[in-house]
């Protein structure tokens, strides 16, 4: 079986696990934010979050180039016809984009509300509001997301149900 260079399976599963912690981590800060708001003390939990953001997104983007440039080796999926390429492929499209789109959509809130700097050692502005828009546009594309990866894991289990080749080998390193 034909697996994924080594660079894309770290990728994928460290985007996988920084997903998961960062959405705990985002649940933990919708608390805070509600109830003390963004202050120089609660500040390194939303530092936290838009760096493991950032990590994502940088990551996401050097996966994106070296799958773009490696296209041609990849392995391919033995498709069960036209709409089942379109349905995998768009999945995984909307996937990256999203995983493009929502540190974006952090950065782009930190930034207008005047906390962006501070990550790079500007002293903390007297006050601090993110933009409820920006924000619920952000847990929205999240959501968006986790739908998109179930979607994802369930196609994986339904086609290695149906097919009975286990395709989880070419996205894991120590496998044969």
């Amino acid at each position: 079986m034909k697996k994924y260079p080594a660079f894309i399976i770290i990728a994928h599963w460290l985007t996988a696990v920084l997903l998961v912690i960062n959405a705990l981590l985002g649940f933990q800060l919708e608390e805070v934010a509600e109830h003390e708001g963004i202050t120089p003390e609660t500040f390194g939990y939303f530092r936290t979050h838009a760096l493991i953001g950032a990590a994502i997104l940088v990551i996401t983007l050097i996966r994106w180039f070296v799958k773009f440039k490696n296209r041609d080796r990849l392995p391919e999926l033995e498709y069960y016809g036209d709409w089942h390429k379109k349905l995998v492929n768009g999945i995984h499209a909307l996937i990256y984009l999203l995983l493009i789109l929502v540190p974006l959509t952090g950065i782009i809130n930190m930034y207008q509300a005047g906390v962006f700097g501070v990550c790079f050692g500007k002293p903390f502005p007297e006050e601090v509001y993110l933009s409820e828009s920006l924000t619920e546009i952000h847990e929205t594309l999240v959501k968006l997301l986790f739908a998109l990866v179930a979607a994802h894991v369930a196609g994986v289990i339904s086609y290695i149900l149906k097919t009975k080749e286990n395709i989880l080998k070419r996205m894991c390193l120590l496998a044969k």
